[in-house]
């Protein structure tokens, strides 16, 4: 599996470890739930909600349209099928569902004809993680997590970009 594949798949389990979070948040507030790490139905314990439950409880406590709702649910499904098919040789691969949450994908986020599948599922991926980490932001009021570093590679990879541009913009002229 390519790096980028990957890099798809660990951004799909840090979101939900942020979504997961900012839905315990939510709940312990509505709750009043002063300890949400430690408590028997918020944290990780045996009795505590699993991801998806919590996922229930967000969709059921708050107002989101059937489209935001869709999103929420596939990325759902997707990080469960990513935890599922960790070790796939692609990232098509790690698709597995009946539900083709990949062709949902490609509907939803349409990409370029021209682009390889594996890459239009990367950019899809990116898409729906940014949108659905919004939604969960907006939707509990937790401010989205900003890491200092992403703006160093935020920066190496717009080099990377100009170099393979300027490549490109030089075959074009020949």
């Amino acid at each position: 599996m390519e790096t980028t594949e990957v890099k798809v798949k660990n951004e799909f389990l840090v979101s939900a470890l942020f979504i997961e979070s900012a839905i315990n948040d939510y709940l312990s507030s509505k709750l009043d739930i002063s300890n949400p790490i430690n408590s028997e139905f918020l944290g990780n314990g045996k009795k505590g909600l699993t991801f998806d439950q919590k996922i229930d409880a967000l969709l059921d406590s708050t107002v989101f349209s059937i489209i935001d709702k869709s999103k929420i649910s596939v990325f759902r499904e997707i990080y469960k099928e990513f935890q599922l098919n960790f070790d796939a040789g692609s990232l098509e691969d790690s698709f597995t569902s009946e539900d083709a949450n990949d062709d949902f994908l490609m509907i939803l986020y349409p990409q370029n004809d021209y682009l390889p599948r594996e890459e239009m599922l990367i950019n899809a991926c990116y898409q729906l993680i940014a949108e659905v980490s919004e939604l969960i932001a907006d939707k509990t009021s937790s401010v989205e997590v900003k890491m200092s570093s992403s703006r160093k590679l935020f920066v190496a990879d717009l080099l990377k970009f100009g170099k393979f541009a300027s490549l490109f913009s030089f075959l074009f002229v020949i």
